[in-house]
């Protein structure tokens, strides 16, 4: 859709009853209801992310921005599966995912510029480079004879460069810099995201690499002597994740929006995404409340 085509498809707005709320008994009474107002900002980064503005189509620099977008709306999507299937330990996976692409996303849209798309694009083509590079040396140390394998291979490797509007000569190997010069933890302060940074990205580093802090926690029973066994159980996923990552996909959302189709294509949307984020912050803090009367391992 563009901007101009009229207004947005209409988004089922999910009902937060608070008297109805205030008689929940389980925690999980709170994670349904978290995980359809998640649903709801799932859909609002959905339409976001089919918005192509004034044109049919995205320039490739605008493409780099919309391209996380979808993005995001695949990964809360394949959150929620895990989510409503009760399995903490991917649903954290598919979390910082998510974080990390609302990160480049807005990082994009606050500072964009041809440079900076053209580093995020060197940056993807790295990998590239290198194995057409072990391709091209492969086939001199035969005398120049060239595999079927290899053939369909650099053919896939120069459309991914042509596509991308760069050629494999200029991704430098040797650079290590990470794309715009900042890492994942410097674009997060520079967009006003540095404490959910330490939450939703730096924590979830054990879950994603399988230290042993994740281990010990999710995939094994530890005796009082010292012993382990394995554990097969899934751990139990919690509201608090889906209300932080609600808010964070909203900010995208609406610098998506803005930043594609301007204050006409953001107006139509405005009073929506304030009130989906209100309805968010009210079930959060029923949620504290109702863990407030609690200890654990009732929380």
């Amino acid at each position: 859709m563009t901007a101009s085509e009229g207004p947005f498809p209409v988004i089922e707005r999910v009902a937060v009853n608070p008297a109805a709320i205030a008689a929940y008994t389980r925690e999980w009474d709170f994670m349904i209801l978290a995980s359809e107002l998640l649903r709801e900002v799932t859909s609002y980064v959905c339409v976001a992310a089919c918005t192509l503005g004034s044109a049919p189509a995205w320039t490739r620099d605008q493409a780099a921005v919309g391209g996380n977008m979808v993005r995001l709306s695949k990964l809360l999507s394949s959150y929620l599966d895990q989510i409503v299937q009760k399995r903490y330990e991917t649903s954290t996976i598919l979390s910082r995912l998510a974080f990390e692409t609302i990160v480049n996303a807005r990082y994009l849209i606050a500072n964009f510029a041809p440079e900076l798309v053209d580093s995020f694009v060197r940056h993807s083509l790295r990998h590239e480079r290198g194995l057409r590079d072990k391709i091209q040396a492969n086939i001199q140390d035969r005398g120049g004879d060239i595999l079927h394998i290899e053939q369909r291979m650099l053919k896939s490797i120069e459309r991914a460069a042509r596509i991308a509007g760069l050629t494999l000569d200029d991704v430098d190997l040797k650079d290590r810099t990470p794309w715009g010069g900042k890492n994942l933890r410097q674009k997060a302060e520079a967009i006003g995201f540095g404490e959910a940074y330490r939450a939703m990205f730096g924590g979830m580093s054990h879950n994603v690499h399988g230290s042993w802090h994740d281990l010990y926690q999710f995939h094994l029973e530890a005796d009082e002597n010292g012993g382990f066994t394995p554990n097969l159980d899934w751990g139990r996923p919690r509201p608090q994740p889906l209300f932080a990552l609600g808010h964070l996909a909203l900010y995208a959302v609406r610098d998506f929006l803005t930043f594609i189709g301007g204050e006409t294509a953001m107006d139509q949307l405005r009073e929506q995404l304030r009130d989906l984020g209100a309805r968010i912050d009210s079930v959060n803090q029923a949620h504290e409340a109702y863990l407030s009367g609690k200890t654990w391992p009732a929380i």
